[in-house]
C-alpha cells in the first residue's frame, strides 16, 4: 500500500480547481507540499504547478497517495474518471466531488463501492476567501467531515443541505456569480457608453457590489429594509427601481435561477444514462 503523502489530491486543473487550491493555500494555509494535482491536459498541469508549486502526478499515484481526493472535472467526465481510479482508492480515503449534478449515489455506482463521499458546490469566489459552499455527505465519519469543513470554512461560508437541494444550491451559489458579473458588465458598459474610462467604470462597479454586499452582510438588515433606506419618496432610486419592476426583473431573475437548476438536474440524468449505456 502506497504511503499517504498528501492531504488533498485534486483531479482536474480547470477554473474551479484553481479557485479551490488558491483558497486552500492563501486562506486555509494548506501547504502546497500537501497538495497533488492531476489532469489529462498536460498544459493545464504545467500551468497549475507553475502557479501553485504543488506536486503533479498521474491519477493512480494521486489516488493512492492522498487522504482527500477532490474530483474537479466536468460532470460528463465523471463516469470514466471514476472507472479509472476505482481500483486504487484506499478504504481510508474520502472523495470530495464538486461536479455539478452528480449525486452521491451516482458516484457510488460509478466507483462500484460505498466509500465516504462529500459532495460540495463551491463557487469561484472561494479563490479570494469569499466563497459559498453547500455540502452534503454519505458514509463520512463526523470527525472527518468536521475536519474537512473546518479547512474550507476559512475560504467560504459552508452550509449543510439535503442532497435534493444541491441542484438549487448549484443554481444560486454556483451560477450566481456569473449572473452578478453579467449585471456588472451591463452597468460598466452603460458607464463606458456615457464617456467614463474603462478603469473608472470598473472601479465604480466593483465598489458598488462590494459596498452593497458588505452593507447587507454587516448591517443585520434585510435586502428589503436596505432598499427602502436608499429609496427616498420621489427620488432617483425609486425612479430606477420602478423601471426594473415595470420590466419584471423579479420574474426574469427567477427564470434564470430556475433554468440553471433545471440544467443541473439534466446533467445528473445525462451522466446516469450515459453510464448505463457504457455498461450494457
Amino acid at each position: 500500500m502506497t504511503e499517504e503523502k498528501f492531504t488533498f489530491g485534486i483531479i482536474g486543473c480547470g477554473n474551479i480547481a484553481q479557485a479551490i487550491v488558491n483558497g486552500l493555500i492563501q486562506f486555509s494555509k494548506v501547504s502546497p507540499a500537501q497538495i497533488c494535482a492531476s489532469d489529462i491536459d498536460k498544459k493545464k498541469t504545467e500551468n497549475f504547478k507553475k502557479r501553485f508549486n504543488v506536486k503533479i502526478g498521474n491519477h493512480r499515484h494521486l489516488v493512492e497517495s492522498s487522504r482527500f481526493i477532490l474530483l474537479a472535472v466536468k460532470p460528463k467526465d465523471i463516469p470514466s474518471l471514476c472507472d479509472d481510479i476505482a481500483p486504487y482508492i484506499k478504504n481510508s480515503s474520502t472523495i470530495i466531488s464538486v461536479a455539478a449534478g452528480i449525486t452521491i449515489d451516482s458516484l457510488h455506482s460509478f466507483l462500484r463501492r460505498d466509500i465516504p463521499i462529500i459532495r460540495m458546490m463551491p463557487n469561484l469566489t472561494i479563490e479570494y476567501g469569499k466563497g459559498l459552499i453547500g455540502y452534503c455527505s454519505k458514509k463520512v465519519k463526523t470527525p472527518v467531515l468536521k475536519h474537512v469543513i473546518s479547512i474550507f470554512s476559512k475560504t467560504a461560508f459552508c452550509f449543510k443541505v439535503k442532497e435534493e437541494d444541491m441542484f438549487l444550491v448549484t443554481a444560486v451559489a454556483g451560477s450566481g456569480p456569473g449572473f452578478i458579473f453579467h449585471l456588472a458588465e451591463i452597468i460598466e458598459e452603460f458607464l463606458r457608453n456615457r464617456g467614463f474610462s474603462k478603469n473608472i467604470s470598473t472601479r465604480i462597479v466593483s465598489g458598488l457590489f462590494e459596498g452593497s454586499g458588505t452593507m447587507l452582510q454587516k448591517s443585520g438588515k434585510s435586502p428589503a429594509d436596505l432598499k427602502e433606506r436608499v429609496c427616498s419618496p420621489g427620488g432617483t432610486t425609486i425612479a430606477g427601481i420602478s423601471k426594473l419592476i415595470e420590466g419584471n426583473i423579479s420574474k426574469i431573475l427567477q427564470s434564470a435561477f430556475e433554468s440553471a437548476e433545471k440544467r443541473a438536474i439534466e446533467l445528473s440524468g445525462q451522466n446516469i444514462n450515459n453510464t448505463r449505456r457504457e455498461h450494457e
